[in-house]
């Protein structure tokens, strides 16, 4: 071989093992710096467009501004503050994202393949691809007057507004509800104190108290119990049913009562039972007619176990341990270990409202480009039928009692026929505590033309005496607020 040659292939060699060495050594022992110059980049490059808004109709609920800043050219501002704190969630490059703007990020930064089209011309124009919008199925004026309503209560808690026929949440509010500007500023000692008091705050604003916490759903748990006997055992409203003021179950010697001595009778009609609430009447069934089984199914048809993805994920409701008469019997008047939701508890009466057909909840309405243009509508799923057409108007039957005859009157809407259950529910703190009770609505409304139009479930989290009144008025409130089109 040429000298020259050889000489020139051994350097060749020299440099090229000083490059895989270089290669490694940054790979194993500097790759963090780079990673950080590249993680720099990407979020430069990510502020420098405006973010896609959310929104709620043609409310701006989140939105991007321009700033003065050198390399963060654009934030998040929430215009719409408390209101809708929990549906937006966050996005701060200290902090990450959370709630709809981490579910639909790729739309709102730009990077979904839903905007191939914007993608090609950003590229033809060399521009940076601005991000496409969400707007949600949400009723901004709803969802005020929802939010509103809990928070002149005095207490904590959550409300779900459905549309029974398609699944779209009409509103979702919580409180007490946060502005997450703060925590999505870019000036960094304005996002760490947000955060630190958001994180310190003892009433957990940040929590969202329709999906991300569950509670004992009291006597609304006795809806899924009706639906049960009559789905199962072929009861009806007018099947008599045992009640009396005090059920002992097997092998216990606790007795359960009903809250204020209103069921003396041995024996009601299911419609007065249900109406009048009788405790014991409903763990006496599940004691004696139905089984642990019957019942966990039922409660699993309406969705019970499953994490509802609105997209916003939900803690799943549960029934507890339901294997022994004692158990069951507490289970069944809402009480033990059942845990449900307030989205979950508005499903049940959304699905009662629409003939036993349980829609998806969802919460998006539809997606569009930067320009406004829509590249993705939002679905309308049935997960499939719950109960029977026959058990569906059954239980409206004995719902609508409720209301007309029974302890929901405060939810009752002129003109239109409404059904719902109250529940009232006990509980304690860690140290075993007695708190003050828990208050429970859920229920529907049916319009003019008797068409399932709208369905609701409150909660308010130790209101104390007279809680599932309030529970009721409030979702009065809001039942009509739909029937009357006073939404946006």
């Amino acid at each position: 071989m040429n000298p020259a040659l050889r000489r020139t292939g051994v350097i060749a060699l020299i440099l090229l093992a000083a490059l895989i060495a270089q290669s490694t050594w940054v790979s194993f022992f500097h790759h963090d710096d780079y990673d950080l110059i590249a993680d720099s980049r990407t979020l430069i490059a990510e502020y420098s467009v405006p973010r896609g808004q959310i929104l709620a109709g043609d409310t701006v609920i989140a939105q991007s501004v321009e700033t003065d800043g050198d390399f963060y050219v654009y934030e998040r501002e929430y215009p719409e503050g408390d209101y809708f704190g929990n549906i937006t969630g966050f996005k701060s490059f200290n902090y990450g994202s959370s709630a709809m703007e981490e579910a639909e990020n790729s739309i709102l930064n730009g990077t979904s393949s839903l905007l191939a089209f914007d993608d090609f011309w950003a590229t033809v124009k060399k521009d940076q691809k601005p991000g496409g919008n969400v707007v949600t199925t949400i009723d901004a004026d709803l969802q005020r007057t929802a939010y509103d309503a809990l928070a002149d209560s005095g207490v904590k808690g959550g409300a779900v507004v459905i549309d029974p026929q398609t699944g779209r949440i009409l509103a979702q509010a919580s409180f007490p509800g946060w502005n997450p500007t703060d925590v999505s500023s870019n000036d960094g000692d304005t996002a760490t104190t947000a955060w630190a008091a958001l994180n310190d705050d003892e009433d957990e604003p940040g929590v969202d108290r329709t999906r991300s916490t569950f509670y004992p759903p009291g006597s609304t748990f006795k809806t899924v119990v009706a639906a049960a006997l009559i789905e199962y055992t072929g009861a009806t409203a007018d099947t008599m049913v045992p009640a009396g003021n005090g059920y002992n179950a097997p092998n216990t010697d606790h007795e359960i009562t009903n809250s204020s001595d209103q069921c003396p009778n041995e024996e009601y009609t299911l419609e007065e039972a249900f109406a009048k609430s009788c405790n014991t009447t409903f763990a006496r069934l599940c004691v004696e007619e139905l089984t642990a089984d019957q019942i966990k199914e039922m409660a699993e048809n309406f969705g019970f176990g499953e994490a509802f993805e609105t997209p916003l994920y939900t803690q799943p409701s549960g029934t507890g341990d339901l294997s022994e008469d004692a158990f069951r019997a507490q289970a069944c008047i809402g009480q033990q270990d059942v845990q449900e939701t307030v989205l979950q508890n508005a499903i049940i009466a959304a699905t009662i409202a629409n003939d036993g057909e349980r829609m998806e909840p969802q919460l998006v309405d539809r997606l569009t480009d930067s320009a406004g243009e829509t590249v993705q509508n939002g679905g309308e799923d049935s997960a499939g039928r719950v109960i029977d057409g026959d058990t569906a108007e059954e239980l409206r039957t004995i719902m609508e009692a409720v209301v007309t005859d029974g302890t929901g009157g405060n939810a009752a809407v002129d003109g239109y026929t409404v059904g719902g259950k109250t529940g009232t529910a006990e509980h304690s703190d860690s140290s075993d505590n007695v708190l003050p009770d828990h208050g429970w609505f859920h229920g529907w409304a049916m319009n003019e033309d008797g068409e399932p139009a709208v369905a609701v479930a409150v909660f308010l989290d130790s209101y104390g005496s007279g809680a599932s009144a309030e529970a009721a008025d409030i979702s009065g409130t809001l039942m009509e607020q739909v029937l009357e089109g006073g939404g946006e």
